[in-house]
């Protein structure tokens, strides 16, 4: 039914705006007076395995927008039997420290290789490992080829490529916002390189895979795209910097525990405002040279439950009643893929039930990857991924499991939270 409203002038020009029909020129919103790229190189032009690479950033006063960041490196293994097997390139980075100008640590990850596998595995598709996810080394068997468990890397190199997110936490701010000048100018990069064997797998999984003895970094380079502001903005966020600009991210806190008994029960001290997320990856607690280290074990937890205080994750212990296998381990998937908020239609994970229970590569024929986790998703919105809970050392989160059997395992626990930068004009202050 049409209205008999009169219509003004603005109202006209909303209804054409929605209806597309609109032919003025939009308005000019962008701020920025130049953009470009800027290349820092490392203080080597090489590295061997078990070395720390630094990068000292030299990027002025100029704005950098880390989601169009990337390092670049070529990757040179001693053989060409090897890869990277479930993982990617960031197989040789296990620890990646970030400190401001002033030695203020905004980022730190223990393991960040194995942290960073299953993000990855759990936040993409199938089709970003067979595109993008090809860039950072991944591979996508799905063992229907034989003796081949993943893409080797040449022993003349390749190149690889990194986003700058993906590789540090304080990099991807919440509200995707740029970095300000006051952060990144003088901003030290600390990537120590993994142990060879750690970091790189036999291409044949055999009873007997033969491992690599060396491998080599070259021309590693941090390419940042970075904004130049025009006068007048640049002055007016220098003017709210002397009160404080907030920075919020997402920091991971790493604890390991070995145990070989059916109950296991550890907590995770560490203080925190807003705890988000805990996930857990179970391995084997010997691994084998030669094998694929960041490869989870096949699943074998009977009951699951994480609790802080009187609060519980899920209220009732979540339970397998025997032998793991496909037919009973759905609704642990499925808590697992809810934890890490991949239920949508649109984007499943990539990771399958098969891939959650796991399974042992043959060598003849080498069967899915091994991709299981254990995730509590801590938050307390439905609306905020910002909403944790608060934990400390007399408020810890305690983690209580159950094995099938009493398996000799290595437990990596990886607790995320929320860490405020308050950015000053000289001086950062890290919040926890």
């Amino acid at each position: 039914m049409d209205t008999n409203s009169q219509l003004n002038t603005g109202l006209t020009e909303s209804l054409l705006q929605v209806n597309q029909l609109s032919y003025k020129l939009p308005p000019q919103i962008s701020i920025a007076s130049k953009c470009t790229h800027v290349i820092n190189y490392s203080q080597q032009a090489s590295y061997n395995g078990g070395e720390t690479v630094i990068f000292d950033c030299q990027t002025g006063s100029q704005f950098v927008d880390p989601a169009a960041s990337y390092l670049s490196l070529v990757v040179t293994p001693s053989a060409s039997s090897h890869g990277f097997g479930s993982g990617s390139v960031n197989n040789i980075f296990s620890r990646v420290v970030v400190r401001t100008q002033t030695g203020a640590e905004l980022s730190r990850c223990e393991d960040y290789n194995l942290l960073n596998k299953f993000m990855d595995r759990y936040a993409n598709s199938t089709s970003w490992f067979d595109s993008i996810g090809k860039a950072q080394g991944y591979s996508n068997n799905v063992g229907d080829e034989v003796n081949k468990y993943c893409d080797a890397v040449p022993s003349t190199g390749k190149v690889f490529i990194v986003p700058v997110q993906s590789l540090m936490a304080c990099m991807n701010p919440i509200g995707a916002k740029l970095v300000p000048p006051n952060i990144m100018s003088g901003l030290r990069i600390e990537i120590q390189l993994a142990n060879v064997n750690d970091a790189f797998c036999a291409v044949n999984q055999s009873v007997s895979p033969s491992a690599l003895s060396s491998y080599t970094v070259k021309r590693p380079e941090m390419h940042w795209k970075v904004f130049e502001l025009a006068d007048a903005f640049q002055r007016k966020i220098q003017e709210m910097a002397a009160q404080g600009l907030n920075y919020l991210y997402k920091e991971t806190f790493h604890t390991i525990v070995s145990t070989s008994t059916a109950d296991i029960n550890f907590d995770i001290k560490k203080a925190a405002s807003k705890a988000l997320t805990c996930r857990i990856i179970t391995r084997p607690a010997a691994p084998v040279d030669g094998k694929d280290k960041f490869s989870a074990s096949i699943y074998n937890y009977n009951t699951l439950q994480a609790n802080i205080g009187e609060n519980y994750w899920p209220n009732q212990k979540l339970q397998i009643d025997t032998t793991p296998t496909l037919n009973n381990i759905n609704e642990a998937y499925y808590y697992t893929a809810y934890a890490v908020d991949k239920l949508e239609a649109w984007s499943p994970p990539s990771v399958t039930p098969n891939q959650f229970l796991g399974s042992t590569p043959t060598g003849a024929l080498t069967d899915d990857y091994s991709n299981g986790m254990i995730c509590f998703n801590l938050n307390k919105s439905n609306v905020s991924e910002l909403a944790g809970y608060t934990t400390s050392n007399s408020r810890a989160l305690l983690i209580n499991l159950k094995q099938h059997s009493a398996d000799s395992v290595r437990l990596d626990a990886y607790l995320t939270f929320l860490r405020l930068a308050k950015v000053l004009v000289s001086n950062t202050i890290v919040l926890d």
